[in-house]
């Protein structure tokens, strides 16, 4: 019961990402399921699914085909898809039943593959973790299949970890190539909004990859390993923050050594330095302003991120948490972050004593109790869908700097 959800929709699954990934590629992406998962996807979770062409299916998954395990059903429906469509690859995805009955949808993968000639994935999300997990999986399987190692070319970067859950339908990614090329540097591939598979396949060629989110720095973690491409971890939000994340990117270029851009413990003195001498900050001392933050920011980690060493960089606010809502990566966690795993934990956050503003998707300001406290609305499509895509802020550069100031003109009214 603990993490039962009231107040707040499910948050966007493994199955989903694992679609948005492949959305801008020439596939037939079939969901094993009997069609509400399909449904949640392209109703909910994609912006880009209205008037798009992208092949995404639903297997029609039925009680009997659950019993009986009848996987041909399935391979014959997939090979008359490509026969109309000729894609240039197709993947399985995988739904809660076929999580039950213990489907294998790698095996049938290789035996649609084997059948077809063309590519095949096979993908064993469940539906209970959340996108960031499927988003990754399958840009690394997408890598290990097309990608091989190539020649750096100097000046270029990909972008990792893009996808709509994040970006919406990706103003603040537009924003972000256009200060790139303001600053002579090339996008190799965005993965994964706007590429494709020559892109791709030309990825590993970058000089330095931009993890901008979770999903971003999974992937760019293994093509270190892989291709030997240090990172930056990170967003440039923010006038002056942005100044030093692309002279971060210098160093990375130059050093050839990755990087988190992120605040450090010693720019949070105030609850830090306590939090080291006497346990983790805000933890047993919530009703305490003199050593918890004040300014709570809820949402996906490496974006929460950026708004907070924006907030103290660019406006000097030296007391902000970050909670996150998809899983807490201690790489990137400042002592006292959060990990708000349930809707319960969130409601706890948001309605303790010592934060007197707070940013957040707007769904979630239902739980906040005292409507006293400031609330600035930033959504996110993975929480909060299409209901609220027009309260997706425009935050990359000097953008951050007028979303607070407008902010801050209308607390003054």
């Amino acid at each position: 019961m603990a993490v039962l959800s009231l107040f707040l929709p499910p948050f966007s699954p493994d199955y989903s990402g694992v679609s948005a990934v492949l959305f801008d590629l020439k596939t037939v992406t079939a969901m094993h399921d009997a069609s509400g998962c399909t449904g949640n996807y392209t109703g909910y979770d994609e912006p880009r699914w209205y008037g798009s062409k992208s092949p995404v299916y639903c297997s029609g998954l039925r009680e009997i085909d659950a019993v009986l395990g009848d996987d041909e059903k399935l391979i014959q429906k997939m090979i008359d898809a490509a026969r109309d469509i000729q894609p240039d690859l197709m993947a399985l995805v995988g739904s809660p039943v076929p999580m039950v009955i213990g489907s294998d949808l790698a095996g049938v993968a290789a035996e649609l593959e084997a059948r077809t000639g063309i590519p095949s994935f096979g993908f064993d999300t469940t539906g209970t973790t959340y996108y960031d997990k499927g988003a990754a999986a399958t840009i690394l399987a997408l890598l290990e299949r097309f990608t091989e190692p190539l020649a750096t070319m100097p000046g270029s970067v990909n972008i990792l970890g893009a996808t709509p859950m994040d970006f919406g339908k990706g103003e603040n990614l537009r924003d972000l190539k256009k200060l790139l090329q303001d600053r002579g540097l090339f996008l190799t591939a965005c993965l994964a909004m706007d590429y494709n598979l020559a892109a791709l396949r030309q990825s590993a060629a970058a000089e330095v990859n931009l993890a901008v989110s979770r999903t971003g720095l999974l992937v760019a973690a293994e093509m270190e390993k892989r291709y030997g491409i240090p990172y930056l971890c990170g967003l440039p939000y923010g006038e002056k923050a942005s100044e030093e994340y692309f002279a971060a990117l210098e160093e990375v270029r130059q050093s050839r050594q990755s990087r988190i851009f992120n605040a450090s413990s010693r720019d949070f003195c105030d609850c830090c330095k306590l939090s080291a001498a006497g346990g983790a900050c805000g933890v047993g001392r919530a009703n305490d302003s003199r050593t918890a933050p004040e300014i709570l920011i809820v949402g996906e980690q490496v974006q929460a991120n950026a708004i907070r060493l924006a907030l103290q960089r660019d406006y000097g606010e030296s007391s902000v948490a970050v909670g996150c809502l998809f899983g807490l990566e201690p790489g990137l966690a400042l002592p006292q972050d959060k990990d708000l795993k349930s809707e319960q934990l969130i409601g706890q956050e948001l309605n303790r004593d010592n934060y007197r503003l707070i940013i957040a998707d707007p769904f979630l300001k239902v739980l906040l109790q005292n409507n006293q406290k400031e609330f600035w609305p930033n959504a996110q499509y993975a929480v909060s869908s299409k209901l609220a895509a027009d309260q997706i802020a425009r935050l990359t550069g000097s953008h951050f700097n007028r979303w607070v100031n407008l902010r801050i003109e209308k607390t003054k009214v």
